[in-house]
């Protein structure tokens, strides 16, 4: 009975294998692995690498490696690529170990070795993105016998002996429909094939309709033994086509490269153009993972040895190795702009005036950077434009004050006249700039400009003052339903008769609308306030407009007159006008010219 039951259970338990739907797999491949079909070529160039890599480490005498690249077009718009090289080849065991198990890899067991970066078994299954069918003709170090391997995108596949005699290496053939023959021309392949394959030492050679020509013939300046500056520099404006006016070497443990720092602006934000290798074959071009984000500015060309790409290789495993090289490519452009800082100036002037924005939105948040430029980021003051050094050396001798808003700094500009330096803060990133700048250095005097520094720039007048203006103190009052207080002041430039200084109350009006903060103050009468607004209209007695005014005797001109010049006061500071201040300047200006114009005879 026992005997039954177990037998029962174990009819339960089966276990049964996976059924595998390669054209699904391939449409996985295409959607979600790789971000282009294009990858297939750099796919079949580094199995080649690999292969010739490997025999090298089998037979040590072995110093003739190749790789061989044949394009023709055929009949009906079709196209033939072959791909040929001299390396380990693999026995008949081997094909069905490897190119026929979805997601082996060839570099597993006893051939695996570091040097290889294609460690993934899916690097021949990319071929299926551009073709139905592939055909591998391999021949082993090891065998006599070559071996034909035919595999098909419906998951099938057959494995014969090869009839002809071949030398060991691998041939990779398909064969491309008139759709892909379309899309991938003679000349785009010889291009993606250099761009892949530029830096690599293996000789690769390229056959088509077009003639023959070598691949990866390129000058790579640290592999020659004495290159000059403007040898790389050269180098790098052909690799981005762009202009540089720097460079800086990248070096590093198992690390070797050059940063180009561009001529052009751009902006933190901007998507970095960069050349990245591992073992001299390019993975990517984004460098968001090892560029530091403070160097957007620069236009890098790294070959590392010692990264471990992800399963598509179109980038690198976050692992401690990435946070290595990304620190040692950080701390060599570091140093190369401490350099600059102590031996020329002028090129890093030349920099930061480029950049200035951008430079500016990254010194805010990392305290190395801004001690290192900020003396040579540019602020616009009252004295012109002035580097972040003038600006302290400035501090040492006089009152330095800064706007958060650009209309502010317009308003008191005027005022400050040259016994202070006010500085326009408005702009993007600076204010927070200033802000650091006396957390930094807290010797540094340097006030922010609000409605209290006033008080150091407007003077009171004299009692005599006071006297020949009394009808205009008294006649104020009129501004009270705008919650603004008619000061008398007298100051610097004394063509300006009235100065407009808004308050919190005004912030509020603003924020919640002109009238919504009305009807919120509504259960509260003037007379609570003691005649305090926060905005205030400050009169200057050393105008002459006003001193005229003083002498007038019509109490309705002079109340006309304080209304006007409290609308005038707003527009010169760029405030927005109420409904009801658009009005007085409506009607005060009618009011004027009849006063102007005096009885009708």
């Amino acid at each position: 009975m026992g005997d039954k039951k177990k037998n029962a259970k174990k009819s339960e338990e089966q276990n049964f294998s996976f059924q595998v739907d390669l054209r699904g797999i391939i449409r996985l491949l295409s959607e979600n692995l790789y971000s282009s079909a294009d990858v297939f070529l750099r796919e079949l160039l580094q199995n080649g690498v690999d292969a010739v890599e490997a025999r090298r480490g089998e037979e040590k005498d072995f110093d003739g490696g190749r790789i061989l690249i044949s394009y023709h077009q055929e009949r009906r718009g079709k196209a033939k690529l072959m791909f040929t090289d001299n390396g380990i080849g693999l026995t008949c065991e081997e094909i069905h170990t490897f190119l026929s198990v979805i997601g082996q890899s060839s570099k597993r067991g006893e051939m695996k070795r570091s040097g290889f970066i294609g460690q993934f078994g899916i690097g021949l299954l990319s071929c299926f993105l551009v073709a139905d069918e592939i055909l591998v003709q391999t021949r082993s170090i090891r065998e006599k016998q070559g071996w034909r391997w035919i595999g098909r995108s419906d998951g099938t596949y057959q494995v014969t002996k090869e009839k002809e005699d071949m030398a060991a290496g691998t041939v990779v053939t398909i064969e491309l429909d008139e759709k892909m023959a379309r899309r991938y021309r003679e000349e785009k392949i010889v291009g993606l094939l250099k761009e892949y394959g530029f830096m690599l030492q293996l000789p690769v050679e390229f056959e088509g309709d077009g003639g023959s020509r070598r691949i990866n013939d390129g000058f790579i300046p640290w592999r020659q033994s004495f290159c000059s500056g403007e040898d790389i520099l050269q180098f790098g404006e052909l690799m981005f086509d762009e202009s540089f006016f720097g460079v800086v070497p990248i070096l590093g443990d198992g690390l070797r490269g050059y940063a180009f720092i561009s001529e052009r602006q751009t902006s933190a934000a901007t998507m970095g153009r960069h050349k990245i290798y591992l073992k001299d074959m390019l993975i990517t071009e984004d460098g968001k993972d090892l560029i530091p984000k403070w160097a957007f500015f620069t236009r890098c060309i790294l070959n590392a040895e010692n990264l471990t790409p992800m399963a598509s290789r179109e980038g690198f495993v976050a692992d401690h190795q990435l946070a290595r090289v990304r620190n040692e490519i950080e701390k060599c452009l570091f140093d190369y702009f401490v350099s600059l800082s102590q031996y020329d100036v002028d090129k890093l002037k030349r920099l930061t005036m480029i950049h200035n924005v951008a430079i500016k939105s990254l010194s805010v948040e990392n305290e190395q950077i801004y001690k290192l430029f900020f003396p040579f980021l540019v602020f616009s003051t009252n004295k012109g434009n002035l580097t972040g050094l003038q600006i302290m050396e400035a501090a040492k001798k006089l009152p330095v004050y800064y706007c958060v808003q650009v209309d502010d700094y317009q308003r008191a500009c005027p005022l400050v006249g040259n016994t202070r330096l006010l500085i326009n803060g408005g702009y993007i990133y600076d204010t927070r700039l200033l802000q650091l700048l006396r957390h930094y250095y807290p010797g540094i005097r340097l006030e922010m400009f609000d409605e209290a520094s006033y008080g150091e720039l407007l003077q009171e007048p004299s009692q005599d003052m006071y006297g020949q203006l009394a009808s205009l103190t008294a006649a104020a009052c009129v501004l009270e339903p705008f919650r603004c207080q008619a000061v008398l002041k007298q100051f610097d430039p004394p063509d300006v008769p009235a100065l407009y200084v808004a308050g919190a109350d005004c912030f509020f009006d603003n924020a919640f609308g002109r009238g919504g903060f009305s009807d919120f103050m509504s259960g509260f009468q003037p007379q609570n306030f003691s005649g305090e607004f926060g905005s205030k209209l400050y009169i200057n007695a050393r105008n002459s407009l006003i001193r005229r005014l003083g002498q007038v005797e019509n109490e309705e001109m002079i109340e006309t007159m304080i209304k006007v010049l409290y609308v005038h006061g707003m527009l010169a500071g760029h405030y927005s006008l109420s409904e009801r201040e658009t009005e007085i300047l409506n009607t005060g200006l009618i009011q004027l010219m009849e006063y102007g114009l005096g009885e009708e005879p």
